[in-house]
């Protein structure tokens, strides 16, 4: 068993909720406090984050061990321990930065399972935060790695901090630029039209569905003449699975 769905009806007395938070929350809520084992305050958290994949608004929570999503309708708990690499990805001729965080252990919402979480930031929101952790915890765990406060764009903060906690790598574009100066290309995959990321070490398309596609995976690569105009050139691939 992997999902019980439970119905709240507004008229219970035992979980109350209110305008901004219906009895259903209130329940989730009080689940989820209880299955998490030793509860721990968030050291930082991030709201209103537009989350792509899976779609949604969540506020982004950054515990000591774990990163927890928590939205109006669904709730998620990543482990740091699964965290194995974040990608931070400027979008091409948009005020927007998307930060992918891979995973190997994908989440589960409903059939469909997601091994890479897809945010997206407005790359000039500048924001001042505070670590919530005790001196104590700061001097052992944190020493000359993670300062308390952080100001700077809101993607920079977000990752600076998932790092630390995680231990995960961060990869950022390579040094491809388009004839814009962007850092991806106009592609599609399997009929949906996105972008594709060159990348030092591969290649990622986004934003659905999520593909990280490694040189390694790469059997052979073939440039189409003649179909499209110079400045919409198809390129396409195979790699193995």
């Amino acid at each position: 068993m992997t999902e019980i769905s439970f119905h709240v009806p507004n008229s219970n007395t035992k979980f109350v909720g209110d305008e901004n938070r219906p009895p259903a929350q209130v329940l989730r809520d009080k689940i989820s406090s209880m299955a998490s084992g030793v509860w721990e305050e968030a050291v930082v958290t991030f709201e209103g984050i537009s989350v792509l994949t899976p779609r949604g608004r969540y506020s982004v929570e950054l515990h000591l061990s774990f990163l927890r999503l928590r939205g109006k309708a669904n709730d998620f708990e990543i482990q740091h321990s699964s965290i194995v690499h974040l990608f931070l990805l400027p979008k091409s001729n948009q005020p927007y930065t998307l930060v992918v965080i891979s995973l190997d252990s994908p989440i589960q919402k409903g059939k469909t399972m997601y091994p890479h979480i897809v945010m997206q930031f407005e790359t000039d929101y500048f924001i001042e935060s505070e670590l919530w952790a005790s001196d104590d915890l700061m001097n052992k765990k944190f020493k000359d790695k993670l300062e308390r406060s952080h100001n700077g764009p809101i993607h920079d903060v977000f990752t600076t901090v998932l790092r630390c906690l995680s231990g995960a790598k961060i990869t950022t574009p390579g040094r491809f630029r388009n004839a814009q100066d962007g850092f991806a290309i106009k592609s599609s995959l399997k009929g949906e039209d996105g972008v594709l990321y060159p990348l030092d070490k591969g290649f990622f398309f986004l934003p659905k569905p999520p593909t990280l596609i490694l040189d390694d995976e790469i059997e052979h690569v073939e440039f189409e003449k003649g179909i499209l105009d110079m400045n919409s050139q198809r390129l396409s691939h195979a790699w193995s699975d």
